[in-house]
């Protein structure tokens, strides 16, 4: 973007700031949200997620507008807020995995259940001989994630590695685990 764009951009943001300008949002919205799109598209490879997360994007925007006067760079700071936003995403996408995968384990064992300690240890057992399926990195991403309760961000700066690269070992490991697994939960259950 040349540099009157971005004096234009500026002058967007502080009236949305300033005054809480729909048509000045809606102009930065226009401008905005295609290169936006396909920076997200870039990240996900789904037209679907890329929408959704660039919505994220000016949703926050416009409820940051207080601060926007403030900004120096607009181009610097959308594509920031869509970094943001993907790590919210990924964030919340792993939650999702998590608790679909959580609520396929057998809740806590009661007394009036005498095998129940036996099958929970046949299960710790059988995680640990598919956790040890899993790739170096894979198990190592995972274990951050999962045991420690590293946040994706920095999982990826502990390994220095992208929040994506973490996204997608967890994803992995998830399917690895998964498939490793399935059949003793469905048994758990009945």
């Amino acid at each position: 973007m040349e540099k009157s764009d971005q004096q234009t951009t500026r002058e967007h943001f502080k009236r949305i700031a300033l005054h809480d300008s729909h048509s000045d949002f809606q102009v930065i919205y226009k401008l905005y949200y295609y290169k936006l799109f396909r920076q997200a598209l870039y990240y996900f490879n789904d037209p679907d997620i890329a929408q959704e997360v660039t919505a994220d994007v000016f949703v926050a925007i416009w409820q940051a507008r207080k601060i926007l006067d403030k900004v120096e760079n607009p181009d610097a700071y959308l594509f920031i807020a869509l970094k943001h936003a993907r790590a919210k995403y990924v964030e919340r996408r792993y939650q999702n995995q998590h608790e679909l995968f959580a609520g396929q384990l057998p809740e806590a064992t009661s007394e009036n259940q005498p095998d129940s300690e036996l099958l929970d240890e046949e299960l710790q057992e059988k995680y640990r001989a598919a956790f040890e399926k899993l790739p170096p990195r894979c198990a190592e991403v995972f274990h951050l994630v999962r045991e420690e309760k590293k946040k994706y961000a920095e999982a990826a700066k502990l390994l220095n590695i992208s929040i994506k690269t973490v996204d997608n070992q967890m994803n992995k490991a998830v399917k690895i685990l998964y498939s490793e697994l399935k059949e003793h939960l469905f048994c758990a259950f009945f």
